[in-house]
């Protein structure tokens, strides 16, 4: 009887244990049902990665019901292909890296959610906030009259000089003017070496060409970069190289590589280029300005916005927009402009202490943000994608690799863009 009462008594003793075991787990369950996970794609990699990881650490320390998941897809090809392949399959992240191009698409496909109904949602931003969200920043992110992503990482040309070179020439600052430019190069030069080095870069055209009065594309969206203005344009980077030999050709970051090794005087860049060039600890002075102007200013931004997928359970989307909001508060965006060189998307990030101090130890940047006040849009037609590429290949490369003509090249690449825009 002792034994099969003992055996009654661990059979119990079993059963007791095997209910807690299922309490416990369904007590888990239920904590980890709370959490709701937010999986971000994107192509930010190296120290930019390591920034953004670190914020998005802090929105899941200070948000402990949510869990923004980074998921970092190494370049923007990579994460445009993922991304189109993951909207033929309905299988979207919850929010990701898009440049306008992309979005038109996008959006047209019905497979984003626009930030406009969560902006006017019950836990949205007053029309003061989305006023201080600088105004080309809300034009990039707007589709047929709606707001449908908002900025995420931005950033503007930029001029790097060696000081030290130009106060020889008599300069305490950067030359305001294209022409002025070209002259102290010039001036400056010894022995016909350049003084300075740019890839086949379409931004740098860009820029020369509103800065001298010409358009990309007209207000119907068809290309008109073939143009006085256009050829005017491209001259001016061809004799860089071949009249004047002031400049030389380069790919990658090699320009940025001779301007630390002080083998030139000054560079074109972006704002993020700072970080890279003062993780060098150069042994000159380095300046910082905005783009010179001529006929008009001349600038464009870069980088992509974000957007949120529509195929995803409202609580995911809700607890996406409570990320994205939280990004792009001046706090989130004075940190993440000054660890990262991307602008702020808000214009009051410029008034915060931090931010001020900052500009006093780098003069020329508050002028270098000032470009958002005046800088250009590049065309949102999802052709552009392609046709960008078509114009770097068949119209810049020709001309600065092989000193071909630059009308001709310009007539020629101008008729394939449009090809590509009706396709």
């Amino acid at each position: 009887m002792k034994k099969n009462h003992k055996k009654i008594k661990l059979y119990s003793f079993n059963i007791l244990l095997a209910i807690f075991v299922v309490i416990a787990f369904a007590g888990c369950k239920k904590v980890e049902s709370k959490i709701t996970t937010v999986t971000f794609w994107h192509a930010m990699g190296g120290p930019l990665g390591d920034a953004l990881d670190d914020l998005i650490h802090q929105f899941n320390e200070s948000h402990p019901n949510i869990q923004i998941e980074s998921i970092s897809m190494g370049n923007y090809n990579a994460l445009s292909q993922k991304i189109m392949a993951a909207v033929l399959s309905h299988k979207t992240p919850t929010i990701a890296q898009v440049y306008s191009s992309w979005t038109t698409n996008l959006y047209e496909s019905k497979v984003i959610d626009p930030i406009e109904n969560y902006i006017n949602g019950k836990n949205g931003l007053t029309k003061e906030e989305i006023s201080d969200f600088y105004p080309i920043f809300l034009r990039d992110n707007t589709v047929d009259g709606k707001l449908v992503t908002l900025p995420f990482n931005k950033s503007v040309y930029t001029f790097y000089y060696n000081t030290n070179l130009f106060r020889k020439a008599g300069l305490d600052d950067f030359p305001r003017t294209w022409s002025s430019l070209l002259k102290i190069s010039r001036e400056i030069q010894e022995d016909s070496k350049p003084v300075t080095a740019f890839g086949v870069s379409v931004g740098f055209f860009e820029s020369l060409l509103h800065a001298f009065g010409g358009r990309m594309v007209d207000e119907n969206n068809n290309p008109t970069f073939y143009s006085e203005k256009g050829i005017e344009a491209l001259q001016f980077m061809k004799d860089l190289i071949y009249k004047y030999k002031v400049a030389h050709l380069t790919t990658g970051f090699q320009h940025q590589d001779e301007f630390i090794a002080k083998k030139i005087a000054y560079i074109m860049g972006t704002s993020v280029s700072y970080a890279f060039i003062m993780k060098a600890k150069p042994d000159f002075p380095v300046g910082v300005a905005p783009l010179p102007r001529e006929d008009t200013t001349g600038s464009f931004i870069m980088g992509t916005n974000i957007a949120l997928f529509k195929d995803k359970p409202d609580k995911e989307k809700e607890a996406a927009w409570k990320f994205i909001k939280w990004f792009t508060s001046p706090p989130t965006q004075a940190s993440w402009a000054l660890r990262t060189g991307y602008v702020p998307v808000r214009q009051s990030a410029r008034e915060l202490p931090e931010v001020k101090d900052y500009f006093k130890r780098v003069p020329g940047l508050k002028e270098v943000w000032e470009q958002l006040y005046y800088a250009e849009l590049e065309p949102s037609d999802p052709a552009w994608l392609f046709g960008r590429k078509i114009f770097s290949q068949v119209g810049l490369e020709p001309v600065l690799r092989a000193e071909m003509d630059v009308e001709e090249r310009l007539k020629i690449a101008e008729e394939e863009v449009k090809r590509t825009f009706r396709k």
